[in-house]
């Protein structure tokens, strides 16, 4: 039998003053993905040093790959979802083996995409637009991230189950291993600097595999040596059908989230790139650009997710709802501040990533546009977030099909070909979908259908998912 070790408690989440939890948990999850960022960033620039069609490569890569993305936010977002009821319930058991099948629904799912990695990424990459030797830079990018995303599954999984915990310190400790080997290795392996070869666009993928193994294995240490708050032992591997069938009841219509916003890309990117690879690289900075703002918004969704969690889980509706609306505050204050600096200084923002002048006049348009929703971007970022934090994913998932399909496809389409504005109606068609998107998040937030659904998960767990408490 092995010795029971002691767990550690984040208290404060479902008790005390408000602002404290919100960040508590914002903050090292801002820096956490700050540090993302930062590797994204180092990633263009010198990716960008190769050329524009690299930069172009990368960026139909970058859409190719949110179908990797959609199940690990899936997973992800289900597994938040559930430990953060357990433990906000104190039932920390239960929280663990929702880690032990977060990493057996890692292990399935990464089966599919190395199969997706020997025979899907070519016409994937002509789906969306790839040709020439776009296609070509972008099907080796693909190709190392799709065949080896077991350690972007396992990394991220863990990652989410530990911040659905309330511990957003360890995930932060990992990530900044991560993406400090990332960093070095990034700019190593593209430009083949001392005794690394020069992979070009390949070298970017590789060196972010490499680091998310590294950062699984401090991860993994933590949760089976530690006084973590989650604590693996080999019993949690053993399949609950139950468990994985809730975790994928919510997890689904996350992914779906993503599948909608990648059709409505794939729609939008086919209209940008029939415009030349000039355009389609000023589309990919700007892109990145907006992440820029969206990184430290995640840091608050996943605060104000894992808060309205654990206080539903401790059945404390109101308090979850009020968490939710002071965590959007905080973030809209960074967003408006910094639509006002983008808006100011996009050519120099632009610049520096290529200084191609086509490239720095259509992406600093496209940057300008994008600062003025930056607010809207806001709302529908966390109200969504906190919803899925309750497992209500459905609800955004509609708010989100309206917007970006039902919207945003049409009017870009005719902003940009029937009115004959180019580029310029594509921007605004976006901005005008963005708009629509935040206020009706707000409208399905305040409706509460999240509380429903919440305690139709609560009563299907109460009923089928039985612990064993048996040591292994």
């Amino acid at each position: 039998m092995l010795q029971q070790r002691e767990r550690r408690i984040e208290k404060g989440l479902i008790d005390g003053r408000l602002s404290s939890s919100i960040w508590k948990l914002a903050f090292p999850m801002m820096i956490g993905g700050s540090l993302q960022d930062l590797f994204s960033i180092v990633d263009l620039y010198f990716v960008g040093r190769l050329g524009h069609v690299e930069v172009a490569a990368l960026s139909i890569a970058g859409t190719v790959l949110s179908v990797l993305m959609m199940f690990v936010m899936g997973i992800a977002v289900g597994t938040v979802a559930l430990v953060a009821h357990f433990t906000g319930d104190k039932q920390h058991e239960r929280a663990d083996e929702v880690l032990g099948q977060t990493l057996l629904l890692g292990l399935i799912c990464s089966a599919i995409m190395l199969v997706v990695s020997l025979v899907a990424v070519v016409p994937l990459l002509r789906l969306f637009g790839g040709r020439g030797d776009v296609l070509v830079y972008a099907a080796d990018y693909l190709r190392i991230t799709f065949g080896w995303s077991l350690t972007i599954f396992l990394f991220v999984g863990v990652n989410h189950a530990l911040r659905g915990s309330g511990d957003a310190k360890t995930p932060l400790k990992a990530l900044v291993i991560a993406n400090v080997i990332n960093i070095f290795l990034d700019p190593m392996l593209i430009m083949g600097y001392g005794p690394f070869p020069r992979m070009g666009v390949a070298g970017s993928a590789t060196a972010t595999v490499l680091s998310r193994g590294i950062g699984f294995v401090y991860l993994i240490l933590h949760t089976v040596t530690g006084d973590s708050t989650l604590q693996l032992r080999l019993r949690y591997l053993k399949p609950n059908t139950a468990l994985m069938k809730r975790m994928i009841s919510i997890g689904s219509f996350s992914s779906l989230q993503v599948l909608i916003r990648e059709i409505s890309f794939l729609f939008l990117l086919r209209l940008v790139a029939s415009y030349g690879a000039i355009t389609l690289a000023a589309y990919g900075i700007g892109s990145r650009l907006r992440m820029l703002i969206m990184v430290p918004g995640f840091g608050f969704a996943t605060a104000a997710s894992i808060l309205m969690g654990q206080n539903m889980g401790a059945n404390q509706p109101d308090r979850a709802k009020r968490s939710v609306w002071k965590t959007l505050k905080y973030y809209e204050y960074l967003a408006v501040s910094s639509a006002v600096l983008f808006f100011i200084f996009a050519p120099q923002l632009v610049t520096f990533f290529n200084d191609q002048p086509d490239v720095v006049r259509i992406g600093s348009s496209f940057t300008r546009y994008i600062a003025v929703t930056f607010p809207f971007l806001a709302l529908s970022l966390v109200l969504s977030q906190g919803m899925n934090g309750a497992g209500d994913t459905f609800t955004p998932t509609i708010v989100n099909g309206i917007g970006q399909l039902i919207v945003r496809i049409p009017l870009v389409y005719y902003f940009a070909l029937g009115t004959g504005l180019g580029t310029s109606g594509i921007w605004l068609g976006i901005n005008i979908s963005d708009l629509m998107q935040g206020l009706g998040m707000i409208l399905i937030f305040e409706l509460g259908y999240w509380r429903n659904v919440y305690y139709k998960h609560r009563r299907i767990l109460e009923g089928k998912t039985v612990i064993q408490e048996i040591d292994t």
